[in-house]
């Protein structure tokens, strides 16, 4: 199970997003595998099922996940073109921060080409 970092500036729904997307680029949650509950993450990552309910909604509008009323979410048989394209709308929003903060492109791609080699 990932792990949430509670004292990062990033929403935790958008880590949990996040997260799920890895996971199942990665094959670890493969496509029509059920998630946790709702409260059942919550619980487990110890914040709140709203919270939880946020990441699963958003996540679920991208078409990554889907649900089964009174059965649980899954996660769907997306492309990995799909998921790509959550990757680059989060991509896009934090290229954005760094350019309005000032941060030179030459820098990110340093920061890129080091967060690459640690897997991070």
């Amino acid at each position: 199970m990932f792990v949430i970092d509670t004292t990062s500036r990033e929403p935790i729904y958008t880590q949990i997003e996040k997260n799920i997307v890895k996971y199942v680029n990665l094959g670890i949650y493969e496509a029509g595998e059920m998630l946790p509950s709702v409260r059942a993450l919550a619980t487990r990552l110890g914040i709140n099922p709203n919270t939880v309910a946020k990441a699963y909604k958003n996540l679920e509008q991208m078409g990554v996940l889907y649900t089964l009323p009174g059965k649980g979410i899954y996660v769907s048989s997306k492309q990995l073109d799909e998921v790509m394209l959550l990757a680059r709308e989060h991509l896009r929003g934090a290229l954005s921060d760094a350019k309005n903060a000032g941060v030179s492109k030459e820098t990110l791609l340093e920061m890129i080409d080091e967060l690459w080699r640690d897997g991070k």
